[in-house]
């Protein structure tokens, strides 16, 4: 059960960090994956440099946890994408966005594989 964990947390890891890749060398494709036009002028920026930065900030503490064994590195991304979930719900439910559930799924998915990771690879002195 801890290798299928390790994995499913690796290829998270890997998925997270090509997102935010793409998002520096592909702004266009990477938003229209999420349902999004590109802003102009600071407003490009931001998304650029914001989105790629939790994708890639995620992907690292999730690779940092596995390779050094330290399950603490797997609470920070797991804040990340529930918080993301909480803020897609605040949308639709006060801000008249529409339901995002293709992506509040996922991360809710995402989150309870990480918990599973930190409980299942974490020893009494690592959480």
């Amino acid at each position: 059960m801890k290798k299928a964990v390790q994995g499913l947390v690796f290829l998270m890891a890997t998925a997270f960090m090509f997102m935010g890749l793409r998002w520096w060398f592909d702004p266009i494709g990477s938003a229209s994956e999420f349902g999004m036009t590109l802003s102009t002028g600071v407003g490009l920026s931001t998304e650029i440099g914001d989105i790629s930065s939790l994708f890639i900030t995620g992907s690292l503490c999730m690779f940092l946890g596995l390779f050094k064994g330290d399950v603490r590195w797997f609470y920070a991304p797991t804040l990340l994408v529930v918080f993301a979930a909480i803020g897609r719900t605040i949308a639709w439910a006060f801000h008249d966005a529409s339901l995002a559930l293709a992506f509040i799924v996922p991360e809710i998915v995402f989150a309870l594989i990480n918990l599973a990771a930190i409980k299942l690879l974490g020893s009494e002195n690592d959480a």
